[in-house]
């Protein structure tokens, strides 16, 4: 048994995409309830937490606007449930023909980009359930346009995802970064993180995919842009400026040398795995929550400058991972008091009096110019250790 849809189909690149409409009721019904996006799991697909407030702001206008207007919602459907059927007397080549897209009875969307839009249909529909309520009949009697891409490669999807957030609202960095399969540098990320070698990443589950920084409470020790770019930053050092400079520097090392690569960075986050703080998670004597009260190493201003210290103990010859147990030896305790203009911290107390924390009032920076100075500082007091012989 089939379902039939009037439709317009196109191509965009090699993929074929069906323009249509289904009613709010319909379409409601029609598609699956998406997950939330983990880039480690074997789930089909996935989409950014939703956001309730945003939901509800839909939903509110909705009910309130007799006159509303929503933009299209990107469906996907599976070849083996979904097919374009041209209307008869069309050329062959045409690039743009009507139709009707042809679905399995039962078959189900999987949703791309629209699932607020879609959830604010679900709460009206809740709150309307009555036929005769007019809001419900308006919304029965009202289309929703739905772009449906037949497609079955589920990275595809998280990739459009990344591309049509882009060009609107954009996704946090962690989440766009994890969600870009084209960049070398996202891809070997990934494969690190589940690295077995690694214990400080848990095989994913210390670290932060869906937000930049990990809550006051999280378990997770990193997030997944700051675990990138510490690497790429102990990779190729501070000489790239810009976002795209440094992204095609970093992709380019990758690309040349992945297993090399791999086998640094590995060794690079095992051995900042002794650092006592982050060891003692490891070991279970800790929680993160008590290291990232006692200690400055959650904080990503920190693990760029120690990315950086061991960039340039690698220019010296050492590995990463000796580089990276040197920082053993380090302080990245808090500060014990709070200072003051005529107290000001030393940096006796704390390596980054001066660069990452102001002097006369401990208060925390994390622009870029502050972590390089913090990472310049790190180098040095692990210097002569890093160039013995």
């Amino acid at each position: 048994m089939y379902l039939e849809l009037p439709a317009i189909a196109y191509q965009q690149g090699n993929r074929q995409m069906v323009v249509t409409a289904l009613d709010p009721i319909a379409l409601v019904k029609a598609v699956q309830s998406p997950d939330t996006w983990s880039p480690l799991g074997q789930q089909a697909h996935g989409n950014r937490p939703q956001d309730r407030a945003h939901r509800e702001g839909i939903g509110k206008y909705l009910e309130d606007e007799t006159n509303f207007v929503l933009g299209s919602v990107v469906l996907y459907a599976s070849p083996k449930d979904a097919a374009f059927v041209a209307d008869s007397g069309q050329p062959e080549e045409a690039y743009i023909r009507s139709g009707k897209l042809r679905m399995n009875y039962g078959a189900q969307f999987d949703v791309g980009d629209g699932q607020h839009r879609i959830g604010a249909y679900s709460d009206v529909l809740v709150r309307h359930q009555d036929e005769d309520d007019p809001i419900r009949l308006r919304l029965r009697k009202s289309g929703q346009p739905a772009v449906v891409v037949i497609d079955d490669n589920h990275l595809n999807r998280a990739q459009d995802f990344t591309d049509l957030q882009r060009n609107s609202k954009p996704p946090t960095g962690s989440l766009g970064m994890s969600m870009d399969r084209r960049q070398p540098i996202n891809r070997l990320m990934i494969d690190l993180i589940q690295n077995k070698t690694v214990a400080m990443f848990g095989g994913g589950d210390r670290v932060e995919f869906l937000k930049d920084s990990p809550g006051k409470f999280s378990t997770k020790l990193f997030s997944f842009k700051s675990v990138r770019y510490a690497s790429g930053t102990a990779l190729i050092g501070v000489k790239e400026r810009s976002t795209k400079g440094w992204e095609a520097a970093v992709n380019k090392a990758v690309e040349a040398d992945a297993e090399g690569v791999m086998t640094s960075l590995a060794g690079m986050w095992r051995g900042l795995g002794k650092v006592p703080a982050i060891k003692a998670v490891l070991d279970g004597d800790s929680t993160v929550a008590e290291l990232r009260e006692g200690s400055l190493l959650a904080a990503a201003g920190v693990q760029y400058a120690i990315a950086y210290a061991i960039h340039l103990s690698i220019d010296e010859g050492k590995t990463a991972e000796e580089a990276a147990e040197l920082m053993a030896s380090i302080n990245f305790d808090r500060p014990a008091r709070q200072p003051s203009e005529e107290k000001p911290l030393t940096k006796d107390e704390t390596p980054f009096a001066g660069n990452l924390i102001d002097r006369e009032t401990g208060a925390m920076g994390s622009g870029r110019p502050a972590w390089e100075a913090a990472g310049q500082e790190l180098w040095q007091r692990i210097k002569p250790a890093a160039v013995a012989a």
